[in-house]
């Protein structure tokens, strides 16, 4: 209604300006203008710059009106209100008042007006009206320019009639019909995308099949190590009598999703690694999530095929060495999951996970920590309400009880490993406790920022990701109108993506990138320099959610240590998580976390040599 209220000065000017003498028509739309603008203050509604700037230009064309001869009005009257409105829209943008945000205000709540995307999503609309009013001032410019006695009520003149009236107010149609259109859509596309992340959701953990028996064929040997660790490379040796030999490899993952991976070999052969970095998802491709492994033992099936003959084997993937002891902890009233070696030989580690929540998904890091001799602790730093924003207001004590605990219990200093957004709150916590008995601290993925809260429907105004002592923490905004365009492309696509069982995949690496880029408060960078002890920042160079990277390097700018390490994989992503896992999928829940498959295998595989070489200093 609001909006109606702006434009109908307009409206009546642009009616009344053909079918009546100019003075009036002109009188009119201000007196409306005005109306409008005292009837908002009455109401004690804000005002906006469509009104007022109608005001201001009706009172300029008034004034015009009593000046020049009606000859001069028949001809420019109507290209000069056209002008009028475009300035008023140009004007409203350059001093940060978009009329279409003004008005759309209204209609949302405060937390979605100060989003980033309302404001891109605005100011875009905005300039799409701009761009026609000024299109509708160059075309009703044509006539009185190409033909010199044009007027607004030549009605016998075709260029007049199209210029004048059937272009610019065909023009209006198309914008008032894509600001209708536009808002209505993309909510429903926005909600079916919501609906359809909900139910491709990989559900609960269920348990693997039962080993199949061995077939063994003689004349074609398949060797594999019947049991081997996540961190360790696995090598298949085929021994065959020339023929071409099919192998392939499956697997399930934590959920029952079958893995699958399949080549040809002539011959006899040695192969390394491949079998199971290269396993692809053996379903719906928008069903492929991130390679989850079952808690213990992964069972591989390893299958061989030359002509008549066939061997298949099914050899045990363990996340431990033989004597260690993974047991469920209570620390400071939150869950954790304690790696005991068998023999300690090394400092302990605590180990914080990144959004991808709670302790489970540390497990291959405290197990492969726990396998090189060091007691590893893996802490829930996250909420478990499921209806909580992941990351929002988390107090930095519970990387400090975490810390404090271990160091306790252990009886010395710790090293402390913290992924992505764990990275980022245990450096934010380390730059503010530098009492923390800490030995190393290991970031992979870093973040050298503490960033605004993110919910399911983007940024959280006015919200920290982190509290010290109940105060929130100074924090970056993070622009998520950056990921307009491709959430617009998304939902363009999402009814192909369903037909074709595609995934639509979110990259948020824009976001965070734009967000570095329009420059951080002090206050929001970690003082990275106050961290006791020498620091490694471990990031891939094709990192889709954040520019890890460039973080690292800012981190240890600050610093200036020479104990301090970058390791850049080349090729890799954002999720590093210590094994040898299928990598072919880099998704979870639709998030594009980045890496390209064999490259980020690679990196993963060296992830635990190269901690473990840190630590040992």
């Amino acid at each position: 209604m609001g909006f109606l209220i702006g434009f109908s000065p307009w409206i009546v000017y642009w009616i009344l300006v053909g079918n009546m003498p100019f003075r009036g028509a002109v009188l009119i739309a201000l007196g409306l203008s005005a109306l409008a603008v005292v009837i908002n203050r009455v109401l004690r509604r804000p005002w906006h710059s469509l009104e007022v700037g109608a005001v201001a230009v009706f009172v300029v064309l008034s004034a015009l009106s009593f000046s020049v001869s009606d000859a001069f009005l028949e001809r420019w009257l109507q290209p000069l209100g056209n002008a009028g409105i475009f300035l008023v829209a140009l004007a409203g943008l350059l001093v940060g008042r978009p009329f279409v945000r003004e008005y759309a205000t209204a209609s949302v709540d405060s937390a979605t007006a100060a989003t980033d995307g309302f404001r891109v999503i605005t100011t875009a609309m905005t300039w799409m009206w701009t761009a026609v009013f000024g299109l509708m001032t160059v075309v009703s410019l044509i006539p009185p320019i190409v033909q010199g006695d044009a007027t607004i009520r030549d009605g016998g003149s075709t260029l007049s009639i199209i210029c004048y009236w059937v272009l610019p107010f065909t023009l209006m149609g198309i914008a008032g019909t894509a600001s209708g259109v536009f808002p209505a859509w993309f909510d429903k596309k926005s909600a079916q995308m919501a609906r359809r992340d909900a139910s491709l959701a990989p559900g609960s953990p269920v348990p693997q099949p039962p080993a199949q028996a061995a077939s063994i064929d003689p004349r074609l040997g398949v060797d594999v190590p019947e049991d081997s660790r996540h961190d360790e490379p696995l090598t298949i040796t085929l021994e065959s009598t020339g023929e071409t030999v099919d192998l392939t490899t499956t697997t399930t993952d934590l959920y029952g999703g079958l893995w699958r991976w399949n080549t040809h070999v002539s011959g006899s052969a040695e192969i390394t690694n491949v079998p199971i970095w290269a396993m692809e998802f053996d379903g719906p491709a928008d069903h492929a999530d991130l390679f989850i492994p079952p808690i213990e033992p992964w069972l591989l099936r390893v299958e061989a095929r030359a002509g008549d003959h066939r061997t298949a084997v099914t050899c045990r993937r363990h996340p431990v060495a033989a004597g260690v002891e993974i047991t469920d902890v209570v620390v400071d009233g939150r869950p954790g999951l304690l790696a005991s070696p068998a023999s300690a030989t090394g400092p302990a580690v605590v180990c914080f996970g990144g959004s991808e929540g709670g302790v489970d998904s540390q497990r291959a890091m405290i197990g492969a920590l726990a396998s090189r001799g060091h007691t590893a602790l893996a802490y829930g730093w996250l909420d478990d309400d499921p209806e909580a924003a992941p990351v929002s207001e988390i107090p930095l004590e519970r990387f400090a009880s975490a810390i404090s605990w271990l160091s306790a219990r252990s009886g010395s200093s710790v090293a402390a490993v913290g992924l992505s957004r764990g990275a980022e709150g245990l450096t934010a916590t380390l730059s503010r406790r530098p009492d923390l008995d800490v030995s190393q601290v290991i970031l992979l993925s870093p973040s050298s920022v503490v960033w605004q809260a993110i919910g399911p429907d983007g940024e959280i105004p006015g919200t920290s990701s982190w509290t010290l002592d109940a105060r929130p923490c100074p924090f970056a905004a993070v622009p998520t109108g950056a990921l307009m365009p491709q959430l617009v492309g998304n939902a363009w696509r999402l009814s192909r993506d369903v037909g074709a069982q595609r995934p639509t995949v979110l990259r948020l690496h824009p976001a965070y990138d734009e967000g570095l880029r329009r420059g951080i408060d002090p206050e929001a960078q970690p003082a990275s320099e106050r961290i006791v002890g020498p620091m490694l920042c471990i990031s891939g160079s094709d990192d889709a959610l954040w520019p890890s990277e460039h973080m690292a390097d800012a981190l240890l700018g600050r610093r200036n240590n020479p104990s301090d390490k970058h390791i850049r994989y080349e090729g890799a992503g954002h999720f590093l998580r210590p094994g040898l896992f299928p990598t072919t999928v880099q998704l979870a829940g639709g998030i594009d976390l980045g890496g390209r498959a064999a490259e980020h295998a690679s990196a993963c595989l060296a992830l635990t040599d190269d901690i473990v070489t840190f630590i040992a200093g």
